[in-house]
């Protein structure tokens, strides 16, 4: 199954990831979040597996715009804030059968997907 890399195309950490899996052969699909937006529900999927609470990049200037704390965030702020303003998500996430695998792009975690 393919992966899906979810985030914006101008953004550096995505376009590392993009050559990534493009060098190592891997199959993906990239999800430009502001040509084709998540839904609700996506969003919370995403959400709900993020243990470790580093889907929203609470630095970044779309964080900042929704006027939001950065701690503290309930599942359904992290939902309506993903919903207003998609590039509030630490880019790029990839996903595969809908799990979330990563969030971010680390080379090593990434070359473990191509051994």
């Amino acid at each position: 199954m393919a992966f899906i890399l979810l985030g914006i195309p101008n953004c550096d950490t995505v376009k590392k990831a993009r050559v990534f899996l493009q060098e190592h052969d891997l199959p993906f699909t990239f999800r430009d979040l502001r040509k084709d937006p998540l839904s609700a529900e996506e969003w919370r999927a995403l959400v709900d597996q993020d243990t470790a609470g580093t889907l929203i990049n609470t630095r970044s200037p779309s964080f900042r715009k929704t006027g939001h704390p950065a701690k503290g965030l309930d599942a359904e702020t992290k939902v309506a804030v993903l919903l207003a303003q998609p590039t509030a998500m630490k880019r790029p996430a990839l996903l595969r059968d809908q799990q979330l695998l990563a969030v971010g792009f680390d080379r090593d975690f990434y070359a473990q997907l191509s051994a």
